[in-house]
């Protein structure tokens, strides 16, 4: 009786034992999702008329996987003039209301995009953030 008790519970731990197993095999992999700042944050005047008027932002962009930040990080230079030249050729009124900004967010994804496209043939660049974004009028 004893016996039979041992190889049942042996066979038992073997099977959950293959279960685990299993279970681990089919846990899917994440692609590696990685954020590079634009450093220093970007400081810009815009608006053609008046008072000068500052903006101060931070951004990152999202990229997925080692390969694409690489190669991000390797044009950021490019990049953060593209955003320089983007950012202070705008209005008042795009910098201080919210359909505005998240305009700005989309032109300035759609603009980083085209320009990893044109230097490495690939896009690279998943989103845009604006981490914070303060202007002076």
């Amino acid at each position: 009786m004893f016996r039979s008790l041992v190889k049942i519970s042996a066979a038992v731990m073997v099977l959950l034992l293959a279960l685990t197993v299993k279970a681990e095999d089919e846990v899917p992999v994440p692609s590696a999702v990685e954020y590079v700042k634009i450093e220093p944050a970007i400081v810009v005047n815009y608006g053609s008329s008046g008072r000068m008027k500052y903006l101060r932002t931070e951004v990152a962009l999202k990229v997925s996987g080692g390969e694409a930040a690489s190669e991000v990080n390797h044009h950021k230079p490019y990049i953060r003039n593209k955003l320089v030249l983007l950012l202070s050729a705008q209005d008042t009124e795009t910098m201080n209301s919210s359909a505005g900004r998240e305009s700005l967010r989309k032109v300035a994804l759609d603009e980083t995009r085209a320009l990893m496209v044109q230097l490495e043939g690939m896009p690279y660049i998943d989103d845009l953030y604006f981490s914070s974004f303060v202007v002076q009028n």
